[in-house]
């Protein structure tokens, strides 16, 4: 069994809703306030997960601030962290896919999860009113 095969079994296993957005790419649905999809992509030798949570902008009140709350709140996590990607602020996480099982899929995705619910409404304060869109994005 390929990878890739074995990522989309564990995420059949886990029982979450996913589809399949391009080559070793999925789309999971976690069961969050925001709705937004987590991208798992497999990239040998490890698999990726991420979620956009919102762009920085002109708008974007005490930056400083804002990036010490993601590295307090990145001490709460405990396989994904918050950082950018450009002006977006991301929430992302790896593993090692020789090693990844379904049970540690889902315990990254639970991670995530919970930040989805708990960290974004405090975080969306710091970026404006335009931030609360691109959450469901």
């Amino acid at each position: 069994m390929s990878h890739a095969e074995r990522i989309e079994s564990h995420l059949i296993q886990a029982g979450l809703r996913h589809e399949p957005v391009g080559e070793d790419t999925w789309l999971v649905y976690p069961e969050t306030a925001v709705e937004t999809p987590i991208a798992v992509k497999l990239e040998e030798p490890i698999v990726l997960l991420s979620v956009p949570v919102f762009d920085l902008s002109a708008g974007t009140k005490d930056r400083e601030g804002l990036f010490r709350r993601l590295l307090e709140l990145n001490a709460a996590l405990l396989h994904a962290s918050y950082g950018l990607e450009g002006d977006r602020v991301v929430l992302s996480a790896a593993h090692p896919v020789d090693t990844l099982d379904a049970p540690e899929l889902q315990v990254i995705l639970d991670d995530m999860s919970m930040a989805l619910d708990e960290h974004v409404p405090t975080l969306v304060a710091f970026a404006g009113s335009s931030a609360a869109a691109d959450t469901n994005a």
